[in-house]
């Protein structure tokens, strides 16, 4: 058995058929409609009849996985319940009731763990993502134990001066891979479009610890004057589909473009290169 501490009974629950508002909480900062839009998800959850809400983590089975984002500006909202059955039987129960609004994907699936990711779109430039992780933990004895851990991620404000300048007049494109690319642009329109480019990146939110495979293989290298020193460098996408930026010289925030592979397509359109 677990050990569950306090709990508290939770009603029989009928299907939830709620539509969650697809743009969060209207009003705040960006951390704070975060942390609203959690508490709204984890409401979401569906406890299985019967079921019983604890007051604190309970005792998890031994080497049970736990599925989750990491990130540097994520809200998380966690609730706990113990149910009688088969956390399989409970999974399939929870799929049946939780709200249509989500779209889901099994992703943990085996003894001792079970679990559904459930997610909402996303809200463009505030909140990148919004998934309730509900996971079934096999307790023995015939019981289960549930997580239901909401997760929002919100979008830190890129500062004004992390930019590259508008004094820019040329840049040097580097690309590796089966069709290598080296090539220098001096047409200034052309070099301020592809700044444009790098400029309108997020900041990543992706965190330190998080293991990516490493290495970039695509470099603009901006310079004020023909031959000049760089004024700015955006390398990447590399680890984590990040883009390091440096400006003069000095290494600012990583940036996450939405998708690298079309990051690294539309540079390549603007300079006429293929």
């Amino acid at each position: 058995m677990v050990s569950c501490g306090t709990a508290a009974a939770t009603s029989h629950a009928a299907k939830s058929v709620s539509k969650l508002p697809p743009s969060g909480q209207p009003s705040g900062t960006p951390q704070q409609r975060a942390a609203a839009e959690a508490r709204t998800i984890l409401g979401e959850f569906v406890p299985p009849p019967g079921a019983v809400r604890l007051a604190q983590r309970p005792a998890l089975p031994s080497g049970s996985p736990v599925m989750g984002l990491t990130a540097t500006a994520q809200a998380d909202a966690t609730g706990y319940w113990r149910a009688s059955g088969s956390a399989t039987a409970l999974l399939a129960w929870e799929k049946a009731h939780i709200s249509p609004s989500f779209s889901r994907q099994d992703v943990l699936i085996g003894p001792p763990s079970w679990n559904t990711v459930y997610a909402l779109p996303a809200v463009p430039g505030v909140l990148p993502d919004r998934e309730m992780n509900v996971q079934f933990y096999d307790a023995g004895s015939g019981t289960t134990v549930i997580m239901a851990e909401a997760m929002v991620t919100w979008q830190p404000p890129r500062p004004p001066s992390e930019v590259i300048p508008a004094s820019v007049t040329e840049v040097t494109i580097t690309a590796l891979g089966q069709q290598p690319v080296h090539a220098t642009i001096t047409s200034v329109p052309v070099v301020r479009q592809l700044a444009a480019l790098v400029n309108g990146l997020p900041l990543s939110t992706v965190a330190n610890d998080v293991p990516c495979p490493s290495g970039t293989d695509f470099t603009l290298t901006f310079r004020a004057a023909a031959g000049g020193p760089p004024v700015a460098v955006a390398d990447g996408p590399g680890a984590c589909g990040q883009v390091f930026l440096t400006l003069n010289g000095k290494d600012e925030p990583p940036l996450l473009p939405a998708d690298a592979s079309a990051y690294r397509a539309t540079a390549l359109r603007i300079a006429g290169l293929h």
